[in-house]
């Protein structure tokens, strides 16, 4: 997919769940961060460094584990499932039970805080796995392991008109239906 289009879906389907901007907004972050890690820019042409070191496109970096494990972990630090000892000793940096999902319109002051980094993060890693969700519709991305056999399908090619008049309209209906559910409408 484009990266146009791995940003709206991600955005969309994070505020479809959550209706919070802003976790909607870290995600969009991350949604781009496999094509990032590999080396390909906004266009689509590799960087140096990429052809340097060989990366195939769709290999390592679009391993879902490698994206899902810190989700799950700062997700776990986010609900306070996991604690890390070293906030026994700074109890202001705690992070438990703290959420953008907890706050609309968005607290920008907690925002700014140390306690917004686990759950920003936390989106911003699911945005990662979004985007390898969204490239299983149009390639194949690593199954299992990544030597395993690769799944996905190819409802549309990348950069065509198919894949505009699938993700837009279904995103903006999501934010939509988001909207109305919030709004009360």
């Amino acid at each position: 997919m484009r990266w146009a289009c791995h940003r709206l879906s991600a955005f969309a389907a994070v505020f479809l769940v959550t209706g919070d901007p802003v976790a909607a907004l870290a995600s969009t972050a991350g949604s781009t961060l496999p094509d990032s890690v590999e080396g390909i820019g906004a266009r689509g042409n590799k960087r140096r460094v990429a052809r340097y070191l060989n990366l195939s496109h769709r290999g390592i970096s679009h391993w879902y584990m490698v994206y899902l494990l810190p989700f799950l972990a700062l997700f776990a630090i986010d609900w306070g499932i996991l604690s890390l000892p070293i906030f026994y000793f700074f109890p202001a940096f705690s992070f438990s039970h703290f959420s953008f999902s907890h706050h609309f319109p968005p607290d920008f002051f907690h925002f700014f805080s140390w306690q917004s980094l686990p759950p920003m993060l936390s989106f911003f890693f699911m945005g990662a796995c979004l985007h390898i969700l969204g490239d299983t519709l149009c390639g194949t991305v690593p199954g299992l392991t990544p030597w395993s056999r690769r799944v996905g399908t190819r409802l549309f090619k990348v950069n065509s008109l198919r894949e505009t008049l699938m993700v837009v309209p279904v995103s903006l209906a999501a934010i939509a239906l988001r909207l109305a559910w919030i709004t009360g409408i």
